[in-house]
C-alpha cells in the first residue's frame, strides 16, 4: 500500500471521528429548546464515546431498564413539576438498578443516602429498605429533586447536589468567592464529584438517541405478580423456594426493598410480591410455612453470606441465619456505567481517618449526617453496639482526603451549628 493511501485513509478516519464528536455535541445542543443545558467538555465526550461502544452490552442493559422503569419516572416527574431530563439521572449513578449500592452506602436505583431516605420518609432497616422499591424511592428522589430547585434554580447545580449534597455543593461555592458559574463549579470540583453531571450527560448523548446509533434495548423480563400477605415472622427465600418452587432470582426481582434473602417482619404482616402462578400455591400453604419455619431454624447455613435474625415473636421467637442479598459499589448484574480514566485514575479519591471528639448533645445521626457517612458505617468504625455515645471518647471516620481540614474543623463547631448542617442536608 503506498503512502498517499495510507495518509489518505488516516484523514479519512480522523475526519469521521471529528465529526462523529460532533454529531453528538450537536444533538445534546439542539436539546437546549426543550429545556436541558447544555454543557459539554472532553470528560463527557470521553464518557459517550465509552457508552457508545456498548461493552458487554452494558449499554443495552441499561438502555433496557430505562424503558422498564422510565414511564413510572415520567409520571412522578410529571407530578412534581420536573422536566423530561430526570429520567436520565440514575443511569449514570447506578445504571437503573434497585439493589444497587456505593461505598459510602446510598442505595437504590438513585441512589440516596441514608438522611436523604429518612427525611423523605422512607423506611431503612436491617432487612428492609425502601430506597431499594423502584416506585418509593422514584417518589422521594423527586421531592428532593424538587425542593433542590427551589434552592438552586439551576439544573446543574441540582443534579450535583443530588450527590454530593448541597453543604458539600454550597462549600465549593464559598471557596471560589460566590462565584455561581457551573463551568467554574465544576472545575473546582474533586474528580469524583464530578461525576454526577458526566454521567448525567452521557446518558441523555447516548440513551436519548440509542436507536440512531443502533443500540437495541436489551429487555427486562417482565413477570406477572401478584402482591401476598407474609406470617407473623421472617420468611427466608430458601423456604418459598423449597415450599412453593419459586425462583430466588424471581424473588430478588420483584422484592428489590429486602435487604436479606427473606421477607422481613415488621411488627405486622408484610407485604411482598410472587409470580401470579406461584401465588396461588402460597395462599394454600400459608398457614403450614409458619409451623415448618420453627422446625428449621438453621434452614438456609448452607448460603454463602449470612446473617442471624430474629424469626417469630416473643416466646415463640427462634433464631435462623438469612442470606444478604446486598450489592456493594456494582449493581447485581456486575454492570456499571464507564467512568472516564481521568477520574477513575486520579488519586483525588483517596481517603484518610479524622477523629472527633465528642461533645456534649452530640448524636450518632446528626455525627454521621455532617461527616456525610451512614450511623452504620460509623458504628462499624468505631466498634459501637448502640447509639450511646460517651462524651470526650474520641472517634474516627474515613473521610476524602481532598476534604479532610474541612472534616477536621468540625471539632471546633458548636452544638448548634452541627445541627444546621445536618438539617440542611
Amino acid at each position: 500500500m503506498s503512502l498517499r493511501i495510507r495518509i489518505f485513509i488516516v484523514w479519512v478516519m480522523v475526519c469521521g471521528l471529528a465529526i462523529g464528536q460532533n454529531d453528538v455535541q450537536l444533538r445534546l445542543k439542539t436539546l437546549e429548546v426543550r429545556g436541558l443545558p447544555f454543557f459539554y467538555n472532553s470528560d463527557i465526550e470521553q464518557t459517550i464515546a465509552d457508552w457508545l461502544k456498548n461493552e458487554n452490552e452494558s449499554t443495552s442493559i441499561f438502555y433496557g431498564r430505562m424503558q422498564y422503569y422510565g414511564e413510572q419516572i415520567d409520571r412522578t416527574a410529571v407530578k412534581y413539576g420536573l422536566p423530561w431530563f430526570v429520567k436520565y439521572i440514575p443511569a449514570g449513578s447506578s445504571g437503573y438498578e434497585p439493589r444497587y449500592r456505593d461505598e459510602s452506602g446510598a442505595s437504590g436505583m438513585w441512589p440516596l443516602s441514608y438522611t436523604i431516605g429518612k427525611k423523605y420518609n422512607l423506611r431503612q432497616t436491617a432487612l428492609f429498605d425502601e430506597r431499594r422499591d423502584p416506585k418509593k424511592s422514584t417518589e422521594a428522589a423527586c421531592l428532593y429533586l424538587r425542593d433542590l430547585y427551589v434552592i438552586y434554580g439551576d439544573w446543574l447545580k441540582v443534579i450535583t447536589a443530588f450527590h454530593i449534597g448541597p453543604i458539600r455543593l454550597n462549600q465549593v461555592i464559598h471557596e471560589i468567592g460566590g462565584d455561581l458559574d457551573f463551568a467554574h463549579i465544576y472545575e473546582a470540583l474533586v474528580p469524583q464529584e464530578r461525576l454526577p453531571v458526566i454521567q448525567f450527560y452521557a446518558a441523555v448523548a447516548v440513551l436519548h438517541h440509542a436507536q440512531q446509533y443502533g443500540i437495541r434495548a436489551m429487555e427486562v423480563e417482565r413477570t406477572d405478580a401478584v402482591a401476598v400477605e407474609s406470617i407473623g415472622m421472617v420468611v427466608p427465600f430458601a423456604v418459598l423456594n423449597e415450599k412453593i418452587g419459586v425462583g430466588l432470582s424471581d424473588l430478588r426481582n420483584l422484592n428489590p426493598e429486602f435487604r436479606a434473602d427473606a421477607v422481613p417482619y415488621l411488627g405486622e404482616p408484610c407485604a411482598f410480591k410472587l409470580p401470579k402462578k406461584y401465588a396461588v400455591i402460597y395462599t394454600a400453604k400459608r398457614d403450614s410455612l409458619s409451623i415448618w419455619i420453627g422446625s428449621k431454624p438453621t434452614l438456609s447455613q448452607r448460603l454463602s453470606r449470612v446473617d442471624t435474625v430474629l424469626v417469630g415473636d416473643g416466646d415463640s421467637a427462634v433464631s435462623m441465619v438469612v442470606s444478604r442479598s446486598d450489592q456493594s459499589v456494582t449493581d447485581s448484574s456486575g454492570v456499571t456505567p464507564p467512568v472516564p480514566k481521568s477520574i477513575a485514575g486520579s488519586t483525588e479519591g483517596t481517603k484518610v481517618w479524622v477523629y472527633y471528639k465528642v461533645k456534649s448533645g452530640d448524636a450518632v445521626y446528626t455525627l454521621s449526617d455532617i461527616f456525610d457517612c451512614t450511623p452504620q458505617q460509623m458504628k462499624s468504625w468505631n466498634h459501637l453496639h448502640s447509639n450511646q455515645l460517651k462524651v470526650g471518647s474520641l472517634l474516627k471516620f474515613y473521610v476524602p482526603a481532598k476534604r479532610k481540614a474541612y472534616y477536621v474543623k468540625l471539632n471546633s463547631f458548636t452544638i448548634a451549628q452541627k445541627r444546621n448542617i445536618a438539617g440542611a442536608d
